[in-house]
């Protein structure tokens, strides 16, 4: 999330809600980005030293505070004419109309929404997107690109399931386990000699809401699939 904030605001509170909102949600890899601003009614006038100050001893801000920019005036800064220009991003235009204004992009850098100063911070459309399903598509191998051992193929419709397909074509032994955000084991999902394009179902039903991390593993290769179950 990108917001641009502001020392002297009627939204300035929302810094409490912004804290908590990293607090909750930065174990799952969330991240809140503050652009300090003096755009609109010259709200936050003072240098980074004292924004920084202000942030964390009077609200207690954990999450990273960037240096004061402008924008929407013609120094508009780069990373917010890219927020604002659907020709540059790719999405939509979406005005910065006054202080604590809410962007959300994803993990891959796609522009996402655009939430404007009212919205809570704690807005469920905000919380729930964040835990939502689609983060699936984060997977990533730590050997190589071509060592996508599995892929994630069917979350059932009422969070009961998931289902794989084993890419893997070598008929060596693979194991898929699952893991909590902290690292906990919590359960085999399929231990065995590996069969291109098997199907693998698995129960989550016995879960809690939250990140999971499933992990595949043969002899020579790894890949972890990020999943959020949400109930």
């Amino acid at each position: 999330m990108v917001v641009n904030t502001a020392s002297f605001c009627g939204y300035t509170p929302q810094f409490t809600d912004l804290d908590s909102l990293y607090a909750q949600y930065h174990q799952y890899n969330f991240e809140i980005i503050g652009f300090p601003c003096n755009d609109f009614g010259s709200q936050d006038p003072h240098d980074d030293s004292t924004i920084n100050q202000f942030c964390t001893g009077v609200y207690g801000v954990t999450f990273q505070m960037m240096s004061k920019i402008a924008t929407i005036s013609a120094d508009t800064a780069p990373v917010y004419k890219w927020l604002q220009r659907q020709d540059l991003n790719g999405v939509s235009d979406a005005h910065v109309a006054w202080n604590f204004n809410k962007f959300l992009i994803d993990e891959a850098g796609h522009w996402v929404a655009h939430y404007l100063s009212p919205v809570s911070p704690l807005d469920t459309a905000i919380t729930n997107w964040i835990m939502s399903p689609s983060v699936v598509a984060s997977v990533h191998s730590i050997s190589s690109d071509a060592d996508n051992l599995i892929q994630l193929t069917t979350i059932n419709s009422d969070n009961s399931s998931i289902s794989f397909i084993i890419n893997n074509q070598n008929a060596q032994k693979i194991n898929i386990r699952i893991y909590s955000s902290d690292g906990k084991f919590v359960n085999t999902i399929y231990s065995g000699n590996s069969i291109a394009n098997q199907q693998i179902n698995f129960n989550v039903s016995q879960l809690s809401s939250g990140m999971y991390f499933i992990k595949a593993s043969t002899n020579k290769s790894e890949q972890t699939i990020k999943y959020a179950l949400v109930k």
